[in-house]
């Protein structure tokens, strides 16, 4: 029996909760956050305008829209850090420029443009001199300003994407952080080269130049040799799928409860795939969140049998004859469970009878004293929409900071059914461990059921 919540039992994170799900979810939010850089510069007037944005969108979309967000936030906090270094000692260098004296020699005289001049004359007198003047256009400082630039887009475009309210935590940050990118790209040296990055400013561009200012960091060619290094680092992270930021550095991560029922599903996808591999021996995987939901997260291979793992995967990619039973006025009743582990064989079976097994999984951040009797029967509901009934398998996973031992609740069916109700804490690794191996033991023995029949 499930008891009344307070503000306290509803879909919010405890304690320090949410930083140690952010932790274990950081690989994850890098393989998202890479993909910015291999876009290309364009022009943006004004600020952040979603006149032209379409709604907070749902499922998976919803999740990677949040990550992009967050991560973009402090991804951009890092990098205001590092470009104020920059502002502050910026690298330089001297160039030679030709130019004209008026009235009096001011200057070396450039004595081969003089010479050509021949006898011709000019009123005022002027006088072909060489001037040597210092300038900011350095290969680090280019990438100093595309960086910056980047940075802002991205930051614009996440927040649209997001669809976070302006005044909540996240949005209030936002606008924050853009006054300050904003403010940086005041400085001559990021904003003289705003023209040329923006023609010239690509991926490859960018590859390229950075390989040219790491080569002179080893070559001790480049002042400010630590900040640029820095930069460098960042750039390097963000171009290839890791996380710009360190487990160290978690306090940069800015999230507001808002987004905790998020990250609570996506610490869940992370800890059941992790220990699935565990059982099966298998390496690592870490989830790539560009994909489509109908892609699975993760994918394993037991002998001739596939297991895959999907986030907010449709109720009707899985329900038996590819259709759901429910519907109203000829429209079909939807529903997306947050995890789905779909078990098939590897080489297809025409069989109308072999349907593979299908196991649903829903991660619910709520605190219950008891059995979470609601979100059972909400499980049972997929069951009975999606076709498998009384046969169906499938697990609740909630929120038990207040619980130990972390509880682990087993219902059956005579027809072969089952359901787990699985009680985890992302602050006690240790004591979630029961209950993952029991969720990831009744995966594994689908594809080893799957494999003797």
């Amino acid at each position: 029996m499930s008891i009344p919540e307070n503000a306290e039992q509803k879909g919010y994170f405890a304690g320090a909760g949410r930083q140690a799900a952010t932790q274990v979810a950081l690989p994850l939010l890098g393989t998202y956050f890479s993909r910015g850089f291999r876009e290309k510069l364009r022009e943006a007037e004004g600020g952040v305008d979603g006149s032209s944005a379409e709604g907070p969108s749902s499922g998976l979309e919803q999740a990677v829209a949040g990550l992009r967000f967050r991560v973009a936030l402090s991804a951009g906090e890092k990098l205001v850090e590092i470009l104020e270094s920059v502002r502050d000692r910026p690298n330089f260098r001297y160039n030679v420029k030709h130019r004209e004296s008026v009235g009096v020699l001011a200057g070396k005289l450039d004595v081969n443009r003089w010479v050509a001049r021949g006898w011709e004359v000019r009123s005022p007198q002027t006088y072909p001199v060489l001037r040597v003047e210092r300038s900011s256009r350095t290969p680090e400082n280019l990438l100093a300003a595309y960086s910056l630039l980047w940075m802002i887009l991205e930051i614009e475009d996440s927040y649209i994407s997001s669809g976070a309210p302006p005044k909540s935590s996240e949005g209030k940050a936002a606008t924050d952080l853009l006054e300050r990118l904003d403010h940086l790209m005041g400085s001559s040296h990021f904003s003289d080269h705003q023209k040329e990055l923006r023609q010239i400013g690509t991926h490859e561009w960018a590859l390229d130049v950075l390989e040219e200012v790491e080569a002179r960091l080893s070559a001790g060619r480049v002042g400010s040799r630590e900040t640029y290094e820095s930069l460098v680092d960042w750039i390097r992270r963000t171009m290839s799928s890791s996380p710009v930021l360190q487990a160290g550095d978690i306090g940069w991560l800015f999230y507001d409860s808002s987004f905790d029922t998020t990250l609570f599903e996506l610490w869940c996808l992370i800890e059941v795939g992790d220990t699935v591999s565990q059982i099966l021996g298998q390496e690592r995987q870490i989830p790539d969140m560009r994909t489509s939901s109908k892609a699975p997260s993760y994918r394993w291979l037991v002998g001739d049998s596939e297991i895959a793992l999907h986030f907010q995967h449709d109720l009707a990619n899985t329900a038996i004859g590819g259709e759901v039973t429910w519907k109203r006025k000829g429209g079909k009743l939807g529903g997306r469970p947050d995890l789905t582990a779909v078990i098939n064989p590897v080489t297809p079976v025409t069989s109308p009878s072999n349907h593979g097994s299908v196991i649903y999984i829903d991660p619910k951040l709520r605190k219950r004293d008891g059995v979470p009797t609601e979100e059972v029967y909400k499980l049972l509901g997929y069951f009975s929409n999606s076709g498998v009934g009384t046969e169906g398998l499938g697990a609740i996973l909630f929120y038990t900071p207040h619980r130990a031992p972390q509880p682990i609740y087993d219902f059956t069916s005579a027809q072969g059914g089952r359901v787990l109700a699985i009680g985890l804490d992302p602050e006690r690794p240790d004591e979630n461990r029961a209950g993952l191996e029991a969720l990831a033991s009744l995966i594994v023995q689908q594809a080893h059921q799957a494999e003797v029949s």
